[in-house]
């Protein structure tokens, strides 16, 4: 029998979720209007965006360098 490699698949996460989410707010915000609290909503979007994307990265990378 050929030698086989495990399958892996990467653990349940909510981070690509909340990633999603903030972009959403992001382009939300960016909807034609003229009240200020749209530039709070882009805000708050971008900082949950780059927020759970730097924590998604941090979580794949450290789970690829335990594969090896």
């Amino acid at each position: 029998m050929a030698d086989r490699e495990d399958f892996h698949l990467p653990e349940p996460s909510a981070l690509p979720l909340v990633t999603s989410i903030g972009i959403a707010l992001i382009l939300f915000g960016f909807v034609p209007d003229s009240r200020l609290w749209r530039l709070a909503v882009v805000t708050i979007g971008a900082m949950i965006t780059i927020a759970a994307g730097w924590l998604w990265l941090r979580d794949s990378m450290a789970e690829y360098r335990e594969l090896d």
